[in-house]
């Protein structure tokens, strides 16, 4: 019986204990109001008050307006002005002893918030938060009436005013409800909690602590307040507490208040494999009273970086791995959940990296709370993207967006550098020569400043700006403002090769011995669909983007002072202006926009996983049509030594793996090819994979059925995953086989075509972005029967040749190029001209049934008329 009371009064205790934190955390009440909002697209504005929303869109935040318009087919642009929020408070609002607040975790990007019919506030930016006092437009026990103006329209005076990226409109974060009580923490403080935790001095022994920040209240004496404190460990273990007097403060003013002396001995560091996190229970007292609390997570680290050995978390040497990521979802825009933003930080974990860049703007809370929970190291940068405008507004607009971004993730342990500008002179090419030097001068000046107020808010961190090669760069001297220079680099995609991108940072380190060099960018775009066995810049091929990582990654881990190094991009995501093979899309993900991994992302986890790993890396090529007589490859990325792979079950030999891969040139089997690779020392890990082949004859002349598509002027095939159809390498023409007669090739790699938007086109755009120029045509020797002959054309006419003084021509006359279409001897398409006919980028599919006959088999016959003849691809199909 004894035992048994003892348990109830502990079990009393406990719940007492409960009770009574559940009240003290209840002085401070904050809730999402996400829930049915009403909301219309309209430029002009509603009436403040009576609003008659009767025809208005019900939506639920987080909200975009842009989520399908960014995706309109053969439509360039999307709605960029206002958008308009409504939302009756169904509350009990006690104002006369607490005070509210609407904090919103991001709006893109002029917002205006009316209560009542009265502006309570607005704020200029749409990647940072911030936090309205609407204590004085609130009615006592009535419903009140919230209208939320948000408006992503151009301001020349909002960076950023031009980027790779689309400008989604809309609340496209959660927005919060906050009740607090009239003497409270700092809310107002550029949309950060007011409450600030460093670690001035941490070692392995001990760690000293520093929390300050501001209380605001309408009290005209603190002298009776004072500020408690409880830190707790991972375990919920106390390790410190305490508390300090207030003893300053007047009727509407700040009162200062910072704790330096706290002590943790033998701290549990913050590291990505030991992502320890303190919890800090702060609050505000009146005597025995609890006027306001708030929690706050942080961790204990140490972390440097060296011109010449690159980076040191906690005194030991680490390179830094990840990639850039953007905020945005296939349907959804950037209004996306916190488990979406979540589980894109645990693509990185899981892929082995250890560092994210958040390209280019502040982004959700939610991000910067994984990264402190699963150890990623960040990189957070503002909006300053491309350009500046010269104007005092702009460059205040920019020094509000750094305290704003600093000061509210100031607190996290894996933000580890502050970013201001990225290819800031990226513009300069569009800009007036006469005012080009004007608009440097302003840019260094606005770097200074920033840096200036980077270092004094937060001196512990480091700050950085990514340049790309651009010599005004080191010509201004602007590369010499940050602490650490990061380069966006695409040698081999853009310009040069792969191996220059080596050669030019060890130039840069030879120049600049001192500099903390990052590498910020490094990538290549990709589609699923194309593929080659002898990729080319600029060809969008799987194999193209897998060669440059392999080989980006090798040089980097070669070169110790290059302290770190992000791929762009951790996604394909949404850049509506882009002319990619998947319109609408910068294709430079290492996973798809959906989130489903390209086979580079298995490279990288080969490369950085620690324990033991193997990917058979052909996940993007399981269905494939070649010759016959060709072999294709299966590579594997693994980081053991060697590898073992089967195909249906037999030995293809075993490989030693070489910078993370080992590849077998393979003769495939017509139909199913199962793939097994294994580690020959152990039984796993392993790896199984299907790839379908279909063969194509190169000796056509006494075949029965036959089904050629070709992908005219290209270097890589593509393969049509509605149709379960692969278009073919182009092949020159042999005796007893197929293909062209002559003409060359036009397409962005060989820098004889340009990367054009193809009109009405979605799904197969890529096959028309190739072509064969000046051909007289195809020959297939086929056996004579019936055949359907498909052909694609889309007119290339030069963008050079479209605008005049700068301003594209309405209307074209046609007459570039006119040429007749000619199967075996029947005129399908007379005087075709493309241009008159049906504009600049439409396509136009023709299908024709010829029959072959006296062994002549089919030709396609381009004859011109006046300029150059063209096709895109062409299909050959017995019937």
């Amino acid at each position: 019986m004894y035992s048994i009371s003892i348990k109830r009064i502990a079990l009393l205790c406990s719940l007492i204990f409960i009770f009574s934190s559940t009240i003290q955390a209840q002085v401070r009440v904050k809730t999402s109001i996400n829930s049915l909002w009403k909301f219309n697209k309209q430029e002009e504005s509603p009436s403040k008050t009576n609003i008659n929303t009767n025809n208005w869109e019900i939506v639920n935040l987080p909200h975009t307006w842009n989520n399908e318009d960014v995706l309109d087919d053969g439509n360039r642009g999307y709605y960029r002005g206002k958008g308009w929020y409504y939302k009756k408070l169904e509350v009990e609002f006690k104002t006369s002893t607490k005070n509210y607040f609407l904090h919103f975790e991001g709006a893109n990007q002029h917002t205006k918030i009316f209560v009542n019919g009265s502006q309570a506030g607005e704020h200029k930016g749409g990647y940072s938060a911030f936090t309205i006092d609407i204590t004085p437009y609130l009615l006592k026990d009535q419903s009140n009436e919230l209208l939320i103006m948000v408006d992503n329209a151009h301001d020349k005076n909002i960076p950023p005013l031009s980027a790779d990226f689309t400008f989604f409109g809309g609340i496209y974060r959660d927005v919060f409800l906050i009740e607090t009580s009239k003497t409270h923490f700092n809310l107002l403080d550029y949309g950060s909690k007011g409450i600030f935790v460093s670690t001035p001095k941490v070692s392995s022994d001990k760690a000293n602590i520093q929390i300050k920040g501001s209380i605001r209240s309408a009290s005209k004496n603190l002298k009776t307040h004072s500020v408690h404190y409880t830190i707790y460990d991972s375990k919920g273990t106390t390790v410190a507490q305490g508390n300090t007097q207030i003893t300053s403060g007047k009727k509407d003013e700040l009162s200062i208040f910072l704790i330096d002396k706290i002590e943790i001995k033998n701290p549990a560091l913050w590291s990505p494999d030991t992502p320890d996190l303190y919890t800090l229970d702060i609050s505000i007292h009146k005597k025995e009273e609890v006027l306001d609390r708030e929690y706050i997570n942080f961790g204990i680290r140490t972390f440097s970086f060296d011109a010449n050995t690159g980076f040191y978390l906690n005194e030991k040497p680490l390179k830094l791995i990840g990639a850039n990521r953007h905020q945005d979802f296939p349907g959804k825009g950037n209004a996306l959940s916190d488990d979406t933003h979540r589980s894109d930080l645990r693509l990185i974990k899981e892929m082995g990296g250890n560092f994210i860049r958040l390209a280019h703007y502040p982004q959700d809370p939610a991000i910067l709370e994984e990264a402190d929970r699963i150890g990623l190291m960040v990189w957070e940068e503002t909006p300053l993207v491309n350009e500046v405008t010269l104007s005092k507004e702009h460059d205040q607009t920019s020094e509000i967006m750094l305290k704003e971004m600093i000061r509210q993730h100031y607190n996290h342990p894996s933000v580890i550098m502050w970013g201001y500008m990225n290819e800031i002179y990226w513009a300069h090419r569009f800009i007036d020569k006469d005012i080009v030097d004007q608009h440097t001068k302003a840019t260094v000046n606005l770097a200074k400043k920033l840096e200036a107020i980077a270092r004094k808010e937060d001196p512990t961190r480091y700050t950085a700006m990514a340049l790309h090669k651009y010599p005004l760069y080191e010509g201004s001297k602007i590369d010499e403002i940050p602490q650490i220079v990061g380069w966006n680099l695409y040698h081999g995609w853009y310009y040069d090769t792969f191996d220059d991108f080596g050669k030019f940072l060890d130039e840069q380190h030879k120049k600049h011995p001192n500099r903390i060099h990052f590498v910020s960018e490094f990538g290549a775009g990709s589609d699923p669909r194309f593929h080659s066995l002898h990729p080319e810049r600029f060809d969008f091929t799987i194999e193209g983007h897998k060669r440059m990582m392999e080989s980006y990654y090798q040089q980097i881990m070669e070169r110790p002072y290059i302290s770190g190094a992000t791929v762009w991009n951790l996604i394909d995501f949404s850049s509506e202006r882009r002319i990619d093979p998947n319109p609408h899309v910068n294709n430079k993900g290492l996973v798809s926009a959906n989130r489903k991994p390209k086979d580079v992302y298995f490279f990288f986890k080969a490369a950085l996983s620690k324990k033991p790993y193997l990917k058979i890396a052909e996940t993007n090529w399981t269905d494939r049509s070649d010759l016959q007589t060709k072999k294709l490859p299966v590579q594997v990325y693994s980081n053991l030594e060697k590898i073992e792979l089967f195909q249906n079950g037999k030995s293809l030999g075993l490989q030693k793996v070489i910078n993370h891969s080992a590849t077998w040139e393979v003769m495939f089997q017509e139909g199913k090819n199962v793939f097994e690779a294994i580690n020959p020392l152990e039984k796993y890990p392993k790896d199984i994979l299907t790839i379908n082949y279909k063969g194509i004859p190169e000796k056509i002349s006494n075949k029965d059925n036959v089904d050629i598509s070709i992908n005219s002027g290209s270097n890589h095939s593509f393969y049509d995953p509605i149709g379960k159809n692969t278009w073919l390498v182009d092949k020159k023409y042999e005796s007893g086989s197929w293909g062209y007669l002559d003409g060359e090739p036009l397409y962005v790699a060989k820098k004889i075509g340009t990367k054009e938007d193809i009109l009405t086109l979605k799904e197969d755009i890529g096959l028309y972005q190739t072509m064969r120029r000046n051909t007289a045509g195809y020959q297939f020797d086929l056996k004579d029967g019936w055949y359907e002959v498909e052909l694609l054309f889309v007119e290339h006419y030069p963008k050079s040749r479209r605008f005049v003084d700068g301003v594209e021509s309405p209307k074209h006359k046609g007459g570039t190029s006119v040429f007749d279409v000619i199967v075996n001897n029947s005129t399908v398409l007379k005087n075709l001209d493309m241009l008159k006919t049906y504009g600049y980028n439409y396509p136009i599919r023709k299908k024709v049934i010829i029959r072959s006959t006296k062994n002549k088999g089919i030709r396609v016959h381009l004859k011109s008329k006046q300029g150059s003849t063209f096709i895109s691809a062409i299909r050959i199909r017995s019937l």
